[in-house]
């Protein structure tokens, strides 16, 4: 009898539920796999399905390059998982990433994760694709134009020596401020309100320093949990959107009760409300909000990048801005040394310029957070960020 039940005891306590678990992840191995497209003939890659609803995603959350290899080294460069909510088939190697790079739209199709479209929205032009993806494209394209850069010229020149005006009086202090890659984030942002948004001067200085505060705390939980819960990273990410959000808002109704005026400035939001008013089918203000908002987050951290990598090698090589000065003394006109449209147009002008920052991206590849601010500080002293604030004032 006393055999008998403990052997009850240890079936009950410990071999069922080691049975239950085992056949909880059989099946849902089996109700994972019944999910493919049954209208393809090719077999799954090997794999494992990891936990039910799970997935293996603590398995990689906590092993993460170790979890990597294992399933490299087990089966290969292809193989399925279930992370993060989502059946998955990771693909490394070269031959093969190639495959899939050059067949988006046709063997895959390329979306950004769930954080990120609930963020950035979901009728922003890297969201979309076909004939809806065209139409964005073309909006977009002015921005990028001779047109638009000569549009866009005069704010930026205001924003640009506004700053160097603030630089040239901090060094009578002794306290530089260009000469790092938080200041010259800070700038781009600056570039960005007044270009991009269309932002006056005053706005600019009045939002400045609250629009930054929101769009680093959105930057920072852009990759989060897709977890829309109170102090979660998705939350914090999505009310700082929303702050911008209003403050574009304001901005899109201000353009708007202008709009009879003859003269206006020509910066990326004017030109997508105008978009929206010729279009057959106007753009919503939540779409318009969000491609603005994708405007800022894609010109303004790659751009800070590279300014700051323009700074340190300008400040390492004074012969290299004797050249770039001169070529902009030549090629300028008189008028507030605007450059001409014509030149602009043309695609020769300043080439010295355009294939001096084309390399910077070769020589300084690295991180801007992580290792450019210390190369600056380390190599470009107090007398060459002197003369470069010289150069820039006097082009």
């Amino acid at each position: 009898m006393v055999v008998n039940a403990l052997l009850t005891t240890f079936l009950c306590t410990v071999a069922l539920p080691i049975l239950l678990f085992l056949l909880a992840v059989k099946l849902w191995e089996i109700y994972t796999l019944r999910c493919r497209d049954p209208t393809c003939p090719f077999p799954l890659p090997p794999g494992s399905m990891g936990l039910p609803f799970i997935g293996e995603t603590l398995q990689l959350l906590l092993q993460r390059k170790t979890f990597l290899r294992m399933k490299r080294e087990k089966y290969g460069y292809i193989y399925r998982t279930h992370l993060f909510g989502n059946r998955t088939v990771r693909v490394t190697g070269a031959d093969n990433v190639k495959q899939i790079l050059l067949g988006e739209h046709r063997l895959v199709s390329a979306q950004w994760p769930a954080s990120v479209r609930a963020i950035l929205g979901t009728e922003t032009l890297s969201n979309v694709h076909g004939a809806q993806h065209k139409t964005k494209k073309k909006v977009s394209y002015f921005d990028l134009s001779a047109e638009g850069a000569l549009a866009t010229g005069r704010g930026l020149r205001q924003v640009c020596v506004q700053t160097l005006n603030k630089c040239i009086l901090s060094t009578k202090t002794g306290k530089l401020e260009l000469g790092h890659f938080g200041s010259v984030q800070r700038l781009m942002f600056r570039i960005a309100m007044r270009v991009l948004l269309g932002f006056e001067p005053e706005q600019v200085q009045t939002d400045e320093h609250e629009l930054v505060e929101a769009f680093e705390e959105m930057i920072k939980n852009l990759f989060s949990l897709p977890i829309d819960v109170p102090f979660s990273g998705l939350y914090r990410g999505l009310k700082a959107r929303n702050f911008i959000h209003s403050k574009i808002e304001e901005n899109i109704k201000k353009k708007v009760q202008e709009s009879d005026q003859e003269w206006k400035p020509r910066d990326a939001l004017q030109q997508l409300i105008d978009s929206s008013n010729k279009n057959k089918e106007p753009i919503s203000m939540q779409a318009i909000k969000q491609s603005a908002t994708e405007l800022l987050f894609g010109g303004h951290e790659t751009t800070a990048s590279t300014a700051t990598s323009l700074v340190m090698f300008l400040g390492l090589n004074p012969k290299v801005v004797d050249k770039l000065r001169q070529e902009l003394q030549d090629e300028t006109c008189s008028h507030a040394g605007m450059l001409l449209y014509q030149k602009l147009q043309s695609g020769c002008l300043l080439a010295f310029q355009w294939s001096f920052i084309s390399s910077l991206h070769t020589l300084g590849w690295w991180s801007p957070d992580a290792v450019a601010t210390n190369h600056l500080s380390k190599h470009v002293s107090k007398d060459h960020a002197l003369n470069l604030v010289s150069f820039l004032s006097n082009s």
